[in-house]
Parts: C-alpha cells; sequence; structure tokens
C-alpha cells in the first residue's frame, strides 16, 4: 500500500508546475518529457535490480521460501559463483571463455543484476549529458526524482522479503 501511494504521489507530483516564487529569472520549469520518463525507467530498473542483489545476498531463506521451485545454483549467490568455473571447481579453470570477467553475467543471476545495473545508470547518464546545461534547482529536482525512481525499483526487489518467515 505504500508503495502504491508513493507511486501515485511521484505521479503527481511530475504533473504539478513549480511555485512561481522559487522560479529563477529566465529559468525554464522543471517538467516531465519523454527523456526524463525514459532515463527514471533506467534508474528504476537499476534500483530494482540492487534490491533483487540485497535480497539474494541478505535475504536467501525468506526468497527461496517464496519462491521453491527457483534453481539455488543460479539464484543463490552463496552457491552459484562457483558457476564460472568448470564442473563448479575452481581448479579447473574457466566453465567457458570469458565465463571470469566479460561474460560473467551469463553465470548467474547476482551478476546478471550487477550487469543490468550498471547498464542502466551507463545508458541514462548518457542520455542525461546530452541535454545540455541546467540551472542548480532543475539539478537538484533531476536529483529528487532519480532518488525516487531508484528508491521504488529498490522497494519493490527487496522490501517483500525482510519480513519473518511464516508471516
Amino acid at each position: 500500500m505504500k508503495l502504491l501511494s508513493m507511486i501515485l504521489l511521484l505521479g503527481l507530483d511530475c504533473r504539478c508546475q513549480v511555485n512561481s516564487k522559487l522560479q529563477l529569472p529566465n529559468a525554464s520549469h522543471w517538467k516531465m518529457d519523454h527523456t526524463k520518463w525514459l532515463t527514471g525507467g533506467l534508474v528504476f530498473i537499476a534500483g530494482a535490480s540492487k534490491g533483487f542483489n540485497e535480497t539474494l545476498q541478505f535475504h536467501w531463506p525468506r526468497f527461496q521460501h517464496k519462491f521453491p521451485r527457483a534453481n539455488a545454483w543460479w539464484f543463490n549467490p552463496k552457491q552459484s559463483w562457483k558457476n564460472k568455473y568448470k564442473n563448479r571447481d575452481s581448479s579447473q579453470g574457466p566453465s567457458f571463455f570469458l565465463s571470469k570477467s566479460v561474460l560473467i553475467m551469463c553465470t548467474d543471476q547476482y551478476h546478471l543484476n550487477n550487469f543490468i545495473n550498471r547498464g542502466a545508470w551507463v545508458t541514462a547518464i548518457v542520455l542525461k549529458i546530452g541535454e545540455g546545461k541546467k540551472s542548480f534547482k532543475q539539478y537538484l529536482f533531476d536529483f529528487l526524482y532519480y532518488s525516487i525512481c531508484h528508491q521504488l525499483g529498490f522497494s519493490i526487489t527487496y522490501y517483500p522479503f525482510i519480513k519473518p518467515l511464516g508471516k
């Protein structure tokens, strides 16, 4: 319920105009446009992948309880880190070409989430760089907007798993 209300408030807040008393002279309004929707979505995905990793890393029993058929060799970081090695044995070398470096995201969910997180952040940053210089106030609004987007993504994939088992 809290998450739904946060999403609704975010949507309403994005449609509201900034109070004219707070405007800088000749400064344009902070407003939602297609770039903010796209970059906000990317930051949301980055937050969701971070929350998913935190869930797997620190709340594996709760995740496994909710998803009993989840393959621990892929999802449980305490086991899945061995997937980068041939026959899951570090003395036998890499499981496949570049499995310990560039293609590590193909070995387990933890590394795939890291890849998604970094890819989403880098893409969002590159898109934002192309917007040009803005007023300091607009940077503050961007900071708040992207913080909310990231936290919403994180919340969806993390908070459902921090309750004690059986509740």
